[in-house]
């Protein structure tokens, strides 16, 4: 998976954490995912599909981490992963996707994304699409998350049927 890919969903939790949360964030380095558990304790996937890719992206977070993101954008205090954290996992989904698929767009790919599912507990982390899942994990003052992306090019695959 090339930075063409990474660079939109890094770029859109920086805006969406600086501006919503009033948080920053650091990513490390991307690496692949060996299997579907979640890396957080909730998480929202969204699926995306076009004329040449299809995929889906996945945003898993720490207690730690969602329970901040909640406190400082609803500006109440949250003591533990709840419904309202659920909801609002839905919501950064939603925002994540649509900042980023705007961004890809921009580059020339171009697919529709649907509504996010929201995954908590030991509930496996399933993505729409044939080969490999990257993980960029970030880290803020609260606690890792962690945008999983997994996309398989149509043309390609196409290509190695025929």
């Amino acid at each position: 998976m090339n930075v063409d890919f990474i660079n939109p969903f890094v770029e859109t939790i920086n805006n969406i954490l600086a501006t919503m949360a009033s948080m920053s964030c650091e990513y490390g380095q991307p690496y692949l995912k060996a299997d579907a558990h979640p890396l957080g304790v909730v998480t929202g996937v969204i699926p995306m599909s076009g004329e040449t890719v299809r995929g889906s992206l996945a945003i898993s977070f720490s207690a730690g981490a969602i329970i901040c993101i909640s406190t400082n954008m609803l500006g109440e205090e949250v003591k533990e992963v709840d419904d309202t954290c659920r909801d609002l996992t839905g919501e950064l989904t939603n925002m994540l996707s649509g900042g980023a698929r705007k961004l890809l767009w921009e580059k020339g790919y171009d697919f529709e994304m649907a509504k996010p599912g929201i995954l908590s507990g030991d509930a496996d982390v399933t993505h729409d699409a044939e080969g490999p899942v990257i993980v960029i994990p970030f880290v803020t003052k609260a606690g890792p998350f962690f945008i999983e992306v997994a996309l398989s090019n149509k043309l390609q695959r196409a290509e190695l049927h025929h």
